[in-house]
């Protein structure tokens, strides 16, 4: 399902993206959007990567990986292949 969003953005900005839109074949919808992808999935990941050093830290200190640091793994496994589009 898709949303209609009404944006204001700079003149500037504006101008970029109708030219990155069409120097490689895309609505500058879908430039916006993979714009606003990239942020979420960079949270994601940035929240992920403290949740690793976590479980890292636990593993060191317990010599063993628990059910949780696996699932923290796990999770960044996912993000990390969402990044380079497994």
């Amino acid at each position: 399902m898709k949303v209609n969003v009404t944006i204001s953005v700079s003149d500037e900005l504006a101008k970029r993206v109708d030219e990155y839109a069409k120097r490689n074949y895309v609505s500058k919808s879908a430039v916006y959007a993979q714009g606003a992808n990239s942020i979420l999935l960079q949270e994601s990941l940035a929240v992920s990567l403290g949740q690793m050093a976590l479980a890292f830290q636990k593993i060191a200190e317990n010599n063993k990986i628990d059910k949780e640091s696996a699932k923290q793994l796990e999770d960044f496994m996912t993000i990390a292949n969402l990044l380079v589009r497994k």
